[in-house]
């Protein structure tokens, strides 16, 4: 389409449509100037589509993430083949362009997303019609990190294989979704219809009953609370017309591949709020709207039932959309005091696990651990089935016949019949017992003073004020199972001062902090950095930094020819411009080498010019007098092969001469890990990961860049690994001399470093411990001592470069680092 371009003030890029482009029966491309009326209907979002034959062709890459569900995708799958596509726009949308009212061809293609599934998800059978691929990710990156991926994969890769800009549409649907054999078609004619929507969703069914549960969804600006905008159909409207609403759950919405270009992908926040705040974003960014089609249906398991992980995660993420529309302190502050009250409802319905889920959902927002699993989450007490309930009466003894039952809403009929047949088996009378807890605060305040009033109740898993205290013993009904509970009340009243007590902490926390926005994923970078497996055998390419060391970098080269893991190895020399005619003997000695002598010296800027021009998967970064231990670097190699969620392997350098290692505290480790946040001599890495988080900064020059780039790594959502039985030799003498220029280098880095990838209080603490192991290691010398002093102030007055995009730090792998240098010895 041609365009005219414009900017306002604010900087905001417009798009006007001055000339629409068509095609004939040939498939040539011809350009006629459009009316005014028509170019007003085209949103700043729309492309062209081909035309050809009267018929136009869309192309939707439909994204299915998947986790150890292989017979829902086996069922979606059959939904998916089924799929018209096919479509004529309903009459009345002539006005809207001759483009508009043709049928349409959908080309149809499905890339479904295995999220590390155990044992590995095989593809379905499709029928020809319907291009297919299943990609594996190496860990389970949750629903926003499988959709990242596929949208990602399909933006990147279809404009590879064909000769347009890849698909019109992406369509994202769940796994345990299912949809009709119309509702793609249905949701592409709005859309074509209307170019102002950038997503659009169905109404949604529960799966289970086929009721409606949900028409669009709403969010609440005076809360930051979000649920459906309706749960019945429009009566007085036309069912095919969208209705704008607020989000569309991304269980199955079709979204135009050019919003997502524009905007980005989805918040890697892993489950719940992802797609409220992302839906929020591409109507407030993309300048679109976000609406529902009541006519198209597809249905979903109810997002209301019984949940546990929901729990810590909707914690968690609940402030992303609060912070996406801009709606303040107050806001946020509110938002987090209804998640305390909700752990100190888990408390008083005696689930202190649950109460723990809400609890550490809200302490990890209010220190910004928003993205992706957390390492470890509270202990959850698993559903027992409804056959174990009887045994579990039975133990409570016959003679209790004080109980009350309060059925949940959303049990079926044949849950609701073995409990049934449970009580009556163990001589409960199921007809004459209480019904309906009493409701009123008076009749709660009397439970906690004078005790339950009943020695068994059958209720809810979710809880409501009305069922605290209200037993001796909590039979908490759930969905496929229940929970059985017997706590003091003195016990559960205690545990609730202390949840109030650090919720309201985190809470404050929360509300008084700066809004976060952070930049959305690319496209390009999350098909670098998605852990995606693949059976392909990697290639290596190293890369050697030299400067004035001519005898220790043959010596080097020369490990490096005969090693096992490197003598087939691209190898690359960086020269930053010797004085010693190192590059010379390089050429002579080792004519395979491929020499990069520069003009002047670069410092660590070489590696990445190396980088640059290395042709391998992976690039081992080695300083000029590093050799790495040949079955180290074989292992390294062997494990990032095996391991897509790593990014990189860092080698343990130690002095050749006295066995001396580098870092000390790593010998504390009684085995490896892979969240190691300090790199050395040694480090192998993916060469597309180190583009993509910009290799060693070159403003840091030199010192402390290695460190930096191992953070910068861990804050994409990889790893790096670290096995201290893998070692480089290292034999520099800077490994235990500190030069003046270090002192001021190394110190104004590490502030740098601190500012980049610190949070809160580690921020703080780890400026000043750096600062003043600085001042520690440049001992009594008056030099360093004010060269480590230059470097502080220069760190603390000037600012470090922006990160890429890419890299965004939640300083816990910096707390990580601090606890390494800093901790017990």
């Amino acid at each position: 389409m041609g365009t005219g371009l414009r900017e306002d003030e604010s900087s905001r890029l417009h798009i006007e449509p001055l000339f629409s482009d068509y095609a004939d029966v040939s498939g040539r491309f011809y350009t006629c100037p459009m009316d005014h009326h028509q170019a007003a209907t085209i949103s700043p979002l729309a492309r062209p589509v081909r035309v050809e034959a009267g018929v136009r062709t869309v192309r939707v890459a439909a994204i299915v993430p998947c986790f150890n569900r292989p017979e829902d995708l086996t069922t979606l799958a059959g939904d998916l083949a089924a799929c018209a596509l096919e479509a004529t726009p309903r009459a009345g949308t002539e006005h809207l362009g001759e483009g508009v009212a043709q049928p349409l061809r959908i080309d149809l293609s499905v890339l479904a997303i295995d999220n590390a599934s155990e044992p590995r998800l095989e593809l379905p059978e499709f029928p020809d019609r319907i291009t297919t691929r299943l990609v594996r990710l190496a860990t389970n990156t949750g629903g926003s990190g499988g959709y990242n991926t596929g949208m990602a994969l399909a933006l990147g890769e279809e404009s590879e294989t064909r000769s347009d800009t890849g698909p019109d549409y992406l369509w994202l649907v769940d796994s345990d979704a299912r949809v009709e054999p119309d509702t793609l078609s249905q949701l592409l004619l709005a859309m074509e219809a209307d170019s102002s929507i950038v997503a659009l969703g169905p109404a949604l069914a529960d799966t289970e009953t086929g009721d409606i549960q949900e028409v669009g969804g709403a969010f609440d600006r005076k809360t930051g609370r979000f649920g459906p905008a309706s749960t019945d159909l429009p009566k007085d409207q036309d069912h095919n017309e969208p209705i704008e609403c607020d989000y569309v759950a991304a269980c199955c919405v079709l979204v135009r591949a050019a919003a997502v270009r524009a905007v980005g992908l989805m918040p890697e926040t892993f489950l719940n709020c992802d797609d409220v705040e992302w839906c929020l974003r591409l109507a407030r960014e993309g300048g679109g709207r976000v609406a529902v089609l009541p006519g198209a249906r597809a249905s979903h398991p109810r997002f209301d039932r019984f949940g546990t992980l929901p729990r810590y995660f909707g914690a968690r993420n609940a402030f992303g959309p609060i912070d996406a529309l801009g709606l303040g302190r107050f806001v946020r502050l509110r938002r987090a005091v209804r998640e305390v009250m909700r752990a100190i409802n888990q408390h008083l319905m005696a689930r202190p696990d649950l109460a723990a889920l809400h609890l550490r959902g809200l302490h990890d927002a209010a220190a910004g651990y928003t993205r992706g699993f957390p390492a470890a989450l509270p202990k959850i007490t698993p559903l027992q089935p409804f056959a174990e309930l009887e045994t579990v009466l039975r133990g409570l003894g016959s003679q209790q016949r004080q109980f009350l039952i309060d059925w949940p809403g959303d049990m079926n009929a044949t849950d609701r019949q073995l409990v049934r047949q449970s009580l009556a088996d163990t001589g409960h009378d199921v007809d004459g017992a209480a019904r309906a807890p009493t409701r009123s605060i008076a009749a709660l305040i009397r439970r906690a003073l004078a005790g339950p009033r009943f020695d068994v109740a059958l209720v809810p898993a979710k809880g409501t004020p009305a069922h605290w205290l209200v037993a001796r013993s909590m039979i908490e009904l759930a969905p496929g199972g229940f929970v059985h509970r017997r706590e003091s009340r003195w016990v559960l009243m205690a545990r609730c001062a202390g949840t109030a007590a650090a919720g309201l902490w985190h809470a404050a926390k929360i509300g008084m902090r700066r809004a976060r926005q952070p930049t959305l994923p690319t496209a390009r970078d999350t098909r670098v950095l998605a852990p995606v497996t693949t059976d392909a055998k990697t290639t290596l390419s190293v890369i050697v930094l030299s400067y004035n060391r001519k005898s220790a970098l043959l010596q080097t080269l020369q490990r490096l020819n005969t090693g096992a893991a490197t003598q087939n190895a691209e190898i690359i020399v960086v020269d930053n411009a010797s004085a010693d005619s190192s590059a010379e003997a390089v050429r002579e000695q080792m004519p395979r080498a491929k020499v990069i002598a520069l003009e002047t010296n670069e410092a660590i800027a070489g590696f990445n010019r190396g980088v640059e021009a290395a042709g391998g998967d992976l690039v081992l970064i080695l300083d000029d007098d590093a050799r790495p231990e040949p079955e180290a670097l074989a292992s390294a190699i062997k494990l990032l092969s095996e391991r897509a969620d790593l990014a990189a392997v860092t080698l343990l350098p130690y002095h050749p001469a006295t066995g001396t290692v580098e870092w000390p505290f790593a010998e504390r480790m009684n085995g490896p890990r892979d969240d190691w946040p300090i790199m050395g001599c040694c480090n192998l890495v993916r060469r597309d990961v180190w583009l993509a988080v910009g290799g060693y900064d070159t403003s840091f020059f030199l010192y402390r860049n290695d460190v930096e780039l191992a953070l910068k790594v861990l804050a994409t959502g990889r790893g790096v690994s670290f096995n201290p039985d893998w070692r480089c030799e290292h034999d520099s003498p800077a490994a235990s001399q500190k030069s003046a220029r270090w002192c001021r280098l190394a110190t104004r880095n590490w502030v740098w470093m601190t500012r980049r990838h610190g949070r809160s209080t580690g921020r703080a603490i780890g400026l000043l411990a750096g600062w003043a192991w600085a001042h520690r290691l440049a001992g009594l010398s008056p030099s360093r001592q004010w060269s480590v002093l230059r470097g502080a102030l220069e760190g603390i007055t000037r600012a470090p470069a922006a990160l890429p995009a890419s890299v965004r730090p939640d300083g816990r792998a910096f707390a990580a680092l601090l606890r390494l240098r800093f901790g017990k010895r």
